[in-house]
C-alpha cells in the first residue's frame, strides 16, 4: 500500500509515546540521552488546578474563580515482552530504579518528555505510580505516572517535527600525518538543524590509522609502528546512512 501521511496504519505502539531520561533536574539531558520507556497503549496529561472562589460584591453576581496551582500529572500506560529487543529504557529499569531509590530514601525522580499532538510536554518528575496487572507469560500490562518533582524545570512548547539529514561532508578532505602523529578533521551534517548530528567514523586500515570522535571533530592517529600509505577514513550518518571520506597518508 501507499505511505500516506495521514495512514493510520501505524505498528502498535508506535504513537504512543513517553520518553524518559535519567539525571538531576538541575541540567536538561542531551538529545541522545532521551529513550521510550516502552511500546505504549495511552498516554495522558492532566493539569488538575487547584482554585479557590471569591464571593466579593464586585463580581456583578458571579462567583470568581482563582487558580492557586496546578497538581500537574503524566500518565502511560504500555506493555512489555518478556524477550523486548527494542531499544527502550525498558520498564524492568524503571521498576528497579525506582526501588532502589525509596530504598535509598531518595526521590524517585526522572526526567520525562512526552509528545500530545501539536504541544510537548518536559520536565523533571517523581515517579507516583508504578504497577502491573499481568497478563500472559509473555506479554504483561503495566501502569505509571509522573507528578512534578522540580517545578523550574516544567516545559509546554510547540512539537518539533525531525528535521532529516540531507548529505555529510568533512573538512579537509585529506591530510599527511607522520607515524606516531595525529591529525583531525571536521564532520559537517548538514542541514545544520538536522535532529540527529550523530555519525560514525570507521578506518579501512586500523593497523595504519585509528578514529576517535568528539562532538562533530575526527581525531585520526597513525600509531608509532604503522606502516607508509593511505588509509580511507569513512564517516556515515546515523540517519539516512550518508557517507563522506577523509583520506589520510601516513609517512614514516
Amino acid at each position: 500500500m501507499a505511505e500516506c501521511q495521514n495512514s493510520n496504519e501505524r505498528l502498535f505502539g508506535g504513537a504512543v509515546v513517553l520518553e524518559v531520561a535519567d539525571g538531576c533536574s538541575d541540567t536538561v539531558p542531551a538529545e541522545g540521552d532521551w529513550k521510550s520507556l516502552a511500546a505504549g497503549t495511552s498516554k495522558t496529561f492532566d493539569f488538575s488546578p487547584n482554585s479557590v472562589t471569591s464571593d466579593a460584591d464586585d463580581g456583578g453576581g458571579y462567583v470568581e474563580s482563582i487558580i492557586t496551582n496546578a497538581d500537574f500529572t503524566l500518565s502511560f500506560e504500555g506493555e512489555v515482552r518478556k524477550k523486548d529487543k527494542l531499544d527502550q529504557y525498558g520498564v524492568g529499569k524503571l521498576i528497579k530504579y525506582f526501588a532502589g531509590e525509596v530504598a535509598a530514601k531518595r526521590q524517585p525522580g526522572i526526567w520525562v518528555r512526552m509528545e500530545f499532538g501539536p504541544v510537548t510536554f518536559r520536565g523533571y518528575m517523581n515517579i507516583t505510580a508504578l504497577s502491573s496487572d499481568g497478563g500472559t507469560n509473555d506479554i504483561s500490562t503495566f501502569s505509571t505516572e509522573f507528578k512534578v518533582g522540580d517545578s523550574s524545570t516544567i516545559q509546554v512548547y510547540d512539537t518539533v517535527e525531525d528535521v532529516p539529514v540531507t548529505g555529510v561532508t568533512v573538512a579537509p578532505t585529506n591530510a599527511s600525518v607522520a607515524a606516531g602523529s595525529s591529525t583531525n578533521f571536521t564532520v559537517n551534517i548538514a542541514p545544520n538543524d538536522a535532529t540527529d548530528q550523530s555519525f560514525t567514523a570507521v578506518s579501512s586500515v586500523p593497523a595504519r590509522a585509528t578514529v576517535s570522535i568528539n562532538g562533530s571533530t575526527v581525531t585520526v592517529s597513525a600509531p608509532s609502528v604503522a606502516t607508509a600509505g593511505t588509509a580511507n577514513i569513512t564517516v556515515t550518518s546515523n540517519d539516512g546512512a550518508f557517507t563522506a571520506t577523509f583520506v589520510v597518508t601516513v609517512t614514516v
